[in-house]
């Protein structure tokens, strides 16, 4: 009788350490769960950081540029010096989902529009470019890039001036919805 009741008293604290487990780790479970339900939905999608990737000098100078994010990451400043032919500038622009919901990036816009013909002819020899990334699903603290680049082109009008420096500035903003 001895041996019978250590056996049902081994049975009883095994029995009861579950018990215990169990409700240790209901309760556990229900507070990730209440912390889930209760998490507010944030919509967030912004330019993080920029890069300068290459900067190509056609004559003796150096190209000059400037990109900085605003406070709240949603507009890009852009500044470019270039001073003669075959100057280049390359930045590369992260942009991050830095919300809880998925998004995706409706577009970038310009301010000028570097696409319209006005803009193009108002700053030529030089054109910009941006990298499309319109489309792109971003999912919560995912990011991609985009690649921007100011060219002072070759000019088809016999020779140069020695000092054709041309500036442009401009602004970068992204456009994006939740897919929520």
């Amino acid at each position: 009788m001895n041996k019978k009741g250590s056996i049902k008293n081994v049975i009883i604290v095994v029995l009861c350490i579950t018990v215990i487990s169990m409700g240790i780790g209901f309760m556990v479970l229900s507070m990730r769960l209440e912390r889930y339900r209760s998490e507010e939905e944030i919509f967030d999608v912004r330019f993080t950081s920029t890069k300068l990737m290459s900067s190509i000098k056609g004559g003796e100078k150096d190209p000059k540029s400037k990109l900085t994010i605003d406070k709240n990451g949603k507009i890009l400043d852009m500044d470019f010096k270039l001073f003669r032919e075959h100057d280049e500038v390359d930045y590369e622009v992260t942009v991050k989902n830095m919300g809880t919901v998925p998004a995706s990036v409706v577009s970038l816009f310009g301010s000028p529009d570097f696409r319209s013909k006005d803009t193009i002819k108002d700053i030529s020899p030089v054109t910009i470019s941006i990298s499309d990334i319109s489309g792109k699903l971003l999912e919560p603290g995912e990011e991609t890039t985009v690649k921007i680049s100011a060219i002072y082109n070759k000019i088809d009008t016999g020779i140069q001036k020695k000092d054709a420096e041309k500036k442009v500035t401009g602004k970068l903003g992204i456009i994006s919805e939740s897919k929520n």
